[in-house]
């Protein structure tokens, strides 16, 4: 019954510093995925084409919208091991950022562009 009880007022407190430790790590690679994501964007054929059709503000202005949804999102599946391993190692780092980055930046840009 003690075990039981201490697992139960244990639980919370862990919940709550992973949950401190993801929202710190989101802050800490928010600027690297927006970077990542008008990259990713800058380089897709697509976009490139849209320059014909959109003004340069008018491109300017989307890429804006679309990074600050991804950056928003990108981190919400990821788990919380992953983003602290992706604290202390440049690699584990870049994985996180690719894989955030691609994971949410087609439904962001239907999103945005109302697709």
């Amino acid at each position: 019954m003690k075990l039981l009880t201490a697992l139960m007022l244990i639980l919370p407190i862990t919940v709550a510093c992973a949950d401190s430790n993801k929202s710190m790590a989101q802050k800490m690679f928010k600027p690297l995925i927006e970077l990542q994501c008008a990259n990713e964007l800058k380089s897709s054929k697509i976009w490139q084409a849209s320059g014909f059709l959109w003004s340069s503000i008018q491109q300017d202005h989307a890429q804006e919208k679309i990074c600050g949804c991804v950056s928003d999102n990108a981190l919400n599946d990821i788990p919380t091991t992953e983003l602290l391993k992706a604290t202390v190692s440049e690699e584990a780092k870049d994985r996180l950022v690719q894989k955030a980055v691609m994971n949410s930046l087609k439904g962001c840009a239907k999103q945005v562009l109302n697709y």
